[in-house]
């Protein structure tokens, strides 16, 4: 799953929600990350390319053949799974709840586990059907997103640290504002420039469990890739500490409410 985070490929697909196409919040505001190539597809189950069609194996839809040429040298699946062996993909879900409860279940679980890099989810609150989709890959199953991701990054280096979990009931979806840095699996462990991540988390309405994920970054692809090959010197800026993100997340939300609150009283 190395495309996921050192390629730009995104574009919109009509299986994703509406809540997919507003992602990178800023205050009152939302940007949009527009690339060029087009997005993976979904994978058919017990099918890839580049992937085993054996049922016990994972299966990533890649974009372009670069990545799916990386992630040749990452960790094998079975490696993945064994130190994935203490999560209980199995556990009874945890339906009905509201998508404010869930993004409060969200943010701790992500705070205890930091799952968005270790692949150490809370099957409880994942749909059967839950698909992944970023700028170059696809997969379906929480089981094969978590090896991926166990995969992708290095354990002793790569943390998530969240920025904002906000609950957006009218879109059916939780948005994760975070920053992430680390080094990837390949074999000489590159180090990723620090950078941001905007998670949305679609809900299905029916079960309140989550049913999607769909990632986008504050920097291009091609960007992190090479900046990851050749040094951090390149391309944008790395993000600033989280400490930073979350002050000025708070004078965004600060300025917004302020604003409603004038408004109101027009």
């Amino acid at each position: 799953m190395l495309a996921q985070r050192l390629c730009s490929s995104c574009s919109s697909s009509p299986v994703w929600p509406r809540q997919h196409l507003l992602l990178l919040r800023r205050g009152s505001s939302t940007a949009r990350i527009v690339c060029g190539a087009s997005s993976p597809k979904q994978p058919t189950p017990g099918s890839s390319r580049g992937s085993s069609t054996s049922e016990s194996e994972p299966a990533y839809a890649y974009s372009d053949p670069v990545n799916q040429f990386l992630g040749q040298f990452l960790p094998s699946n079975r490696a993945a799974k064994d130190e994935l062996v203490g999560v209980d993909f199995d556990q009874p879900k945890l339906s009905g709840r509201s998508i404010q409860e869930m993004a409060q279940l969200v943010e701790a679980g992500l705070s205890k586990s930091q799952w968005f890099v270790t692949g150490e989810v809370d099957p409880r609150l994942f749909s059967d059907s839950f698909a992944f989709k970023d700028e170059s890959v696809a997969t379906t199953g929480i089981k094969a997103y978590a090896t991926g991701v166990r995969k992708l990054f290095d354990q002793a280096t790569s943390k998530v640290e969240l920025v904002t979990v906000e609950p957006q009931p009218a879109d059916q979806a939780i948005v994760v504002t975070w920053r992430l840095e680390g080094r990837v699996n390949l074999p000489f462990k590159p180090k990723i420039k620090a950078y941001v991540v905007t998670t949305t988390l679609g809900v299905d309405p029916g079960t309140g469990l989550i049913n999607s994920q769909v990632d986008e970054f504050s920097v291009p692809g091609w960007d992190l890739l090479l900046s990851t090959l050749l040094g951090e010197g390149f391309g944008a800026k790395p993000a600033p500490p989280v400490e930073e993100l979350r002050a000025a997340a708070a004078a965004a939300a600060g300025s917004t409410a302020a604003a409603a609150v004038k408004n109101a009283g027009r």
